[in-house]
């Protein structure tokens, strides 16, 4: 994929992907099958991820299996972004009952990290390739929810919290989610859905603002070391409409540093 190409060679660090299903009038892509087009494209050390995919709407045997698969593609650099969902009309689409969402969340995410361990779920036995093994690692996606925060601090590998995305948070959301994580001995911590448009205007950030890159260059930039300082790791920014003059705009912003392709 030429996108895909031209991100890593623009000096990103990854390319992560968000999943919805019966949503808006466009197409869109099965979030695991383009990451597999995207590992082809770019090479090991290149992060691909999910931010985050709708585990209830998966049967999570399946699931396992394709995560195992994409693990083993991206030779360790797929991070699985995990989340319950929050919209309806996805969960209409597939017949699963939206409010019970929570509850097959952690069904799942336990059955498929037992069966990425090579332990036997039911009738299930995955026999995981050695060096996939545990599959990959696992981050929780909740915008503010302290019960979600805490079990992505205690029990998983990383948090994703939303900075302006449809449903996002707001500055404040950010900065007391990231005390409360770090103060349960959370790892990883990434901001995700932040829109960019370096050529919009928007007031100062404030508590109350959603967190985008909506805003000139210089104000990006300052508003990057916020959510570093905060003790944010990563930041995933969102273009809908993604064209290469904006992948270089925002790399020379950004101060990134270019890499081979």
């Amino acid at each position: 994929m030429g996108s895909a190409r031209s991100i890593k060679a623009a000096g990103f660090d990854g390319i992560w992907i968000s999943d919805t299903v019966a949503r808006g009038r466009e197409a869109r892509p099965d979030p695991l099958m383009y990451l597999v087009a995207a590992a082809a494209a770019t090479s090991p050390g290149f992060e691909l991820g999910t931010a985050v995919l709708q585990v209830p709407l998966r049967n999570p045997v399946e699931l396992a299996q394709r995560l195992l698969t994409l693990h083993a593609l991206c030779q360790g650099s797929f991070s699985f972004g995990a989340g319950a969902g929050s919209t309806r009309a996805d969960f209409d689409s597939v017949g699963v009952e939206f409010d019970k969402r929570f509850q097959l969340l952690t069904e799942s995410l336990s059955t498929i990290r037992r069966l990425c361990k090579g332990e036997t779920v039911g009738s299930a036995t995955l026999n995981p390739w050695p060096n996939t093994l545990g599959g990959p690692p696992i981050l929780i996606g909740s915008w503010a929810s302290d019960l979600w925060i805490s079990r992505a601090a205690k029990d998983f590998d990383g948090w994703l919290t939303s900075g302006g995305g449809p449903g996002g948070t707001n500055f404040r959301n950010l900065k007391e989610g990231i005390k409360k994580y770090r103060d349960l001995g959370g790892k990883r911590a990434i901001v995700a859905t932040v829109g960019v448009d370096l050529r919009a205007s928007s007031p100062p950030l404030n508590d109350d603002s959603r967190f985008t890159l909506r805003c000139s260059p210089q104000e990006a930039v300052e508003r990057i070391e916020r959510v570093a300082e905060l003790g944010y790791d990563d930041v995933l920014l969102r273009k809908d409409d993604l064209t290469q003059d904006d992948i270089a705009e925002v790399s020379a912003t950004l101060r990134l540093r270019a890499k081979s392709p």
